[in-house]
């Protein structure tokens, strides 16, 4: 009967957490998915296992034969577990009336939420937290070893966790969605009462005349103290599990697989803990007296692992950890261990307490009620206490401490041998005393900002360890002088002040500028480094402003950014700040706007998928005006193919003239409007251009001309289909249609190659019904030519490459067929943001070659050849410089007309040279263009 039981109770503890994860999804949906959110449901599902807890206290002995009333109770939890996944996101709505008036209240509006939450959950979490009582009274019946039946069921119950955390993640999902993986966890509730019905039938009638008088004969007095050892211990390990998540989001990706397998380890921990224990108390039922020895243990480990991780962490060098078994091999070294020995800590603390009390109902009841009070109260106050307050390194060590308290207050109930507690005693203040302090500065901060570096120089300008994420602000260097900023949070590099991310986020603005004819209020979800919100700003027409971000921190520290308050977006009197969840917002606002634009961080980051589906987009549609304009980031970089469509057809089925346009290289924006009619008037489309501050930027940005915003057209509603038109749209029911397993930073292959191609693009261009509709017509004929631009600045885009590797037919394109100037400093290695240091160096800097060859190459762009020959000669001095410095004067030469000249410095640069084979196509060049060419001297006379 006893191992049919734990079989059960691990059918039981996979559905649980099934649930669980269900729950947190479709709580999302109701509520958000800020931090505020997450906590309050997973408050509320420990309150209600606290409560099933304390029902058992005081009714577990009343409820009748207790494996016919597990059986009821799986059934209660298959029901209203389903029914509550089903309702949830229902709910939330229902309850935004009551919830609205508080808006401006943060507290008074989370609190409300904890109540709803804790409401909702109540039913199937309270159920969950009588079953394990009632199945140790089943079994304690048979096997008087109180300690050993708890270990042995709160091990299966827990390992049958692990199961469900990894299934959901990694198959029910994706194969059922989340409504059939509700009736999946639900059948298996409804298996596990089976099973207890069958069991219940075959076992002969018991003496029940002794049912709840066995609580009165509790000893209070004796059971403090393992009480308190209970619930501390609750609290530290899950208080440690909010740090343990934050530490390695450092290193890990954050999506949503790499949450399941962290969380799969901690409780893999825990319940082959309370396995051993229970074997442990077969061989050693007083094996409680070693408890003091397994709390100083445990915070032993909990400062241990965090010493010794560099080392765990060092063979993936600066690459960013997703999948399954990576993710394994940095989480186990750091979790399993307390998280085992804080299995086995439950279990002989319970051994313990069974003895002050004669039944064991209550017994499991009191214990679980203390442990899971204690870990809701550890859930909340390591988000919202240690991490703000104190951060990853300093909470490691005040809970290493707390562990040594948890064995300071059982020590007068314990007599462990001395020969075990001196020993560990005096490791335990050892690693107190020696605990690495400034680690997380010199090493682990480092190690998540160089990630991002590609090589290049750069330090760390700001940190913070806020309540939802890690923050950091790296600043990145060109020869020692800042060229960008890049936000980096958790391990994920969120945004950047980079030319070329300032041109496809402000893009999200000045494209929906040109064509609507008088926007008025705007929305932004997500903030980022506030380049979108500065677009923003600069637009006169805006009266009203709305940004809603789900980090107070992030917004907080963009001073770093517009160090100036006068430059800061967030100060503008029209802007109006919102800390929430943008779909939450969305739900909640009766709002509406001309335009609306995002950027979320990947889907694929955990929660972040609610702001990709297709409910998602309608929210989006239904508080535009009419006429409005939504335009919305595609970041083909972090999607396979498959995934990248599911997007397209769901936002193609909410904006029926839905677009897609060119961002910055796989950085694409969807475009979507509420009936919009035009066109505007030419001159009306053109004025951003024409406005000085938005037009410096632009140019900066490589939007010099209005023609080009047409060219950066991929195609409209019919193109989409068609690309789209074998694929399913993202929705909220099948979150995993955005594939867990796509790793950041791939690229899209196939579907990338195709919608780079701008000839197609073009002949769309000229077709389209949209662009018929909305854009003025004399600038369509005009626009025509730039798509031969566009193909060069995408093949441009890679600026990692060398510019001597760079097609040098398309930068002869650009500067003899058109007046653009960012396209020749993009391919000779220069940019916008280059440039702006070069106008604040001293003379004695400007005289270094590596800043006059930045000088020539903004000479060169302006068309000044016979200028930039000086500059690019100071350059050639530079080893590194020589043979990219050389030849573009060899090419200013011929630009000049000066053949000869040209010719002569060719035949003295070829045998220099003659080895770098990556310089052939250029001697193919200006052999076809100009007739020279070193390799065949004798060719000129």
């Amino acid at each position: 009967m006893t191992l049919f039981l734990c079989a059960i109770f691990f059918i039981s503890g996979t559905s649980a957490l099934i649930f669980e994860t269900l729950w947190f999804h479709q709580a999302g949906l109701a509520f958000g998915n800020s931090v505020w959110a997450s906590s309050l449901v997973l408050s509320g599902f420990m309150g209600g296992l606290a409560l099933g807890s304390a029902a058992a206290v005081r009714k577990g002995d009343r409820l009748g034969p207790p494996i016919r009333a597990y059986a009821v109770l799986e059934i209660v939890i298959s029901i209203s577990g389903v029914v509550l996944v089903f309702l949830l996101p229902s709910l939330g709505l229902l309850v935004t009336p009551l919830l609205n008036p508080f808006s401006a209240q943060p507290w008074v509006m989370n609190s409300m939420r904890l109540v709803l939450a804790f409401v909702f959950l109540l039913v199937p979490s309270t159920a969950m937290g009588l079953t394990l009582p009632l199945l140790t009274k089943a079994l304690v019946m048979a096997d008087r070893n109180f300690g050993r039946v708890l270990g042995r069921l709160y091990g299966w119950n827990t390992l049958g966790a692990v199961v469900g955390a990894v299934l959901a993640e990694i198959y029910l999902v994706g194969a059922l969605g989340i409504h059939g993986s509700a009736v999946a966890a639900g059948s298996l509730n409804m298996i596990a009462a089976g099973g207890a019905v069958l069991v219940s039938k075959s076992l002969p009638p018991r003496d029940t005349s002794i049912i709840g008088r066995e609580i009165h004969s509790f000893n209070w007095s004796g059971a403090k103290v393992w009480l308190g050892a209970a619930f501390f211990s609750g609290l530290a390990l899950l208080a440690l599990e909010v740090v343990w998540l934050r530490f390695l989001l450092l290193f890990v990706t954050g999506t949503s697989l790499s949450f399941a397998v962290m969380l799969a380890v901690a409780l893999a921990g825990i319940s082959l803990g309370g396995l051993f224990a229970s074997f442990w108390l077969r061989i050693d039922p007083d094996c409680h007296r070693y408890t003091v020895a397994l709390a100083l243990a445990s915070g032993l480990l909990c400062t241990a692992t965090y010493a010794l991780f560099p080392q765990i962490i060092e063979p993936f060098g600066r690459s960013s950890i997703t999948g399954l078994f990576p993710v394994l091999k940095v989480s186990i070294p750091l979790m399993f261990p307390v998280s085992f020995l804080s299995g086995v800590l439950f279990t002989v603390v319970g051994s313990a307490l069974r003895k002050e009390c004669p039944s064991a109902t209550t017994t499991t009841g009191i214990l679980t009620l203390a442990n899971t009070t204690g870990a809701a109260i550890g859930a909340f106050a390591g988000g919202f206490f240690l991490l703000p307050l104190f951060g990853m390194e300093v909470s490691f060590f005040l809970l290493s401490l707390l562990y040594g308290a948890i064995g300071l207050l059982v020590f007068t109930q314990c007599r462990a041998p001395r020969r075990v507690l001196y020993p560990i005693t005096g490791v335990f203040l050892l690693s107190l005393a020696l605990f690495p302090f400034g680690s997380m500065l010199s090493q682990h901060l480092m190690s998540a900002a160089g990630r991002w570096s590609g090589g290049r120089q750069w330090h760390v300008v700001g940190y913070r360890e806020g309540i939802s994420e890690t923050i950091l602000y790296v600043e990145e260097l060109l020869f020692k002088k800042r060229q960008h900023l890049r936000l980096v949070t958790n391990s994920l590099s969120m945004s950047s002040t980079a030319f070329h991310s300032r041109r496809y986020m402000k893009l999200y603005v000045y494209l929906p500028v040109a064509i609507h004819p008088n926007p008025r209020r705007a929305l932004l979800v997500s903030y980022g480094v506030g380049s979108t919100a500065k677009a923003l700003t600069q637009t006169d027409s805006f009266e009203e402003i709305d940004v809603v971000d789900i980090s107070r921190d992030v917004l907080e520290m963009n001073s770093i950014v517009f160090p100036n308050p006068s430059d800061n977006p967030l100060n503008d009197p029209r802007v109006r700040v919102h800390i929430e969840d943008g779909r939450y917002f969305l739900q909640t606002t009766d709002r509406t706007f001309d335009l609306i634009t995002g950027e979320p961080p990947p889907p694929q980051m955990v929660g972040v998928v609610n702001l990709y589906t297709r409910e998602y987009f309608q929210l989006m549609r239904d508080r535009l005006n009419d006429g409005g304009i939504v335009t919305y980031w595609l970041p083909l970089h972090s999607l396979g193919d498959e995934s990248a469509r599911a997007i397209i057809k769901a936002f193609l089925e909410t904006f029926p003239d839905a677009s897609l346009w060119h961002g910055w290289r796989e950085d694409l924006m969807l475009v979507g409007t509420r009936n919009a009619q035009g066109p505007v008037p030419t001159d009306r489309f053109e004025r951003q251009w024409q406005e000085p501050l938005v037009a410096d930027e632009m140019k900066a940005l490589g939007l010099e001309r209005p023609e080009q915003l047409g060219a950066l057209f991929i195609g409209d509603a019919a193109y989409l289909k068609e690309i789209a038109r074998d694929d399913l749209p993202l929705v909220d029911n099948f979150p995993k249609r955005i594939l867990s397993d796509s790793a950041l930073g791939r690229n899209s292959s196939n579907l990338f190659v195709t919608l780079m191609e701008t000839d197609s693009a073009r002949a769309r261009f000229a077709e389209s019904p949209l662009i018929d509709r909305l854009w003025p017509q004399p600038l369509i004929a005009r626009t025509l030519p730039y798509f031969d631009l566009q193909r060069i600045i995408n093949n441009l885009i890679d600026l990692s490459g060398h510019p001597l590797t760079k097609n040098i037919e398309d930068l002869h394109f650009a500067l003899t067929r058109s007046k653009l100037n960012a396209p020749t400093l993009w391919h000779m290695g220069s940019n916008s943001d280059a440039q702006r240091v070069l106008v604040t160096l001293s003379s004695e800097e400007m005289n270094l070659p590596v800043w006059q060859y930045q000088l020539g190459a903004h000479l060169f762009s302006e068309r000044k050849f016979r200028e930039a020959l000086g500059p690019l000669l100071e350059a050639e001095e530079h080893e590194d410089l020589f043979p990219t410095a050389r030849l573009f004067r060899i090419y200013a030469l011929c630009l000049l007309q000066r053949i000869d000249e040209a010719h002569l410095l060719a035949l003295e640069t070829y045998p220099i040279v003659e080895e770098e084979s990556a310089i052939e196509p250029w001697w193919d060049f200006l052999s076809e263009t100009f007739g020279i060419d070193p390799r065949q001297p004798v060719s000129r006379n």
